[in-house]
């Protein structure tokens, strides 16, 4: 009994650090943002009308530094929204892991 106690002990040990690193994100990073594609995405698509340098500067929209600062606001409803069609916006087709990258990047810029 007690080499199937060890057994048993070993597999729940391992299947805990196995959910605790799904749960970081270090499994792998298939779903962690990417900063540099953000950043490169943003200034092909999103410096035309926003400041998306971490110092505001002037600009037809809001800066990302001021869309970072706002208190409510969370990467994933940034991911969202440039998902969506806006009247207000270029209708750029973004994929999912794009829209995760540009929103990780303007997250980036919270202070």
């Amino acid at each position: 009994m007690s080499a199937r106690f060890d057994i048993m002990n070993r597999y729940r040990r391992a299947l805990y650090f196995s959910v605790a690193l799904a749960l970081s994100g270090s499994a792998g990073g298939a779903s962690a943002q990417n900063l540099e594609n953000g950043r490169r995405l943003s200034e092909r698509w999103c410096t035309e009308c926003h400041a998306i340098a971490p110092v505001p500067g002037k600009s037809k929209a809001r800066s990302f530094a001021a869309i970072a600062a706002r208190e409510a606001i969370t990467s994933e409803m940034i991911a969202s929204f440039l998902r969506l069609p806006h009247a207000t916006m270029p209708n750029v087709p973004l994929r999912v892991n794009d829209a995760q990258d540009i929103a990780a990047f303007i997250m980036s810029m919270k202070k």
